[in-house]
């Protein structure tokens, strides 16, 4: 593995990257599902 002057690896980086965009865009991805579904609603309201 490719090691930097603090000994940190650049697939820790990598791996630390992934993690943190997956976090990320699942909590996003969840939000959004949230706000689909509540307009989904809103809709069926104002056209019955």
């Amino acid at each position: 593995m490719l090691h930097d002057r603090n000994g940190q690896s650049v697939v820790e980086y990598i791996v630390v990257l992934a993690i943190f965009i997956a976090l990320v865009g699942g909590a996003l991805w969840e939000v959004f599902s949230t706000l689909k579904v509540k307009f989904n609603d809103v809709n069926a309201e104002i056209g019955s």
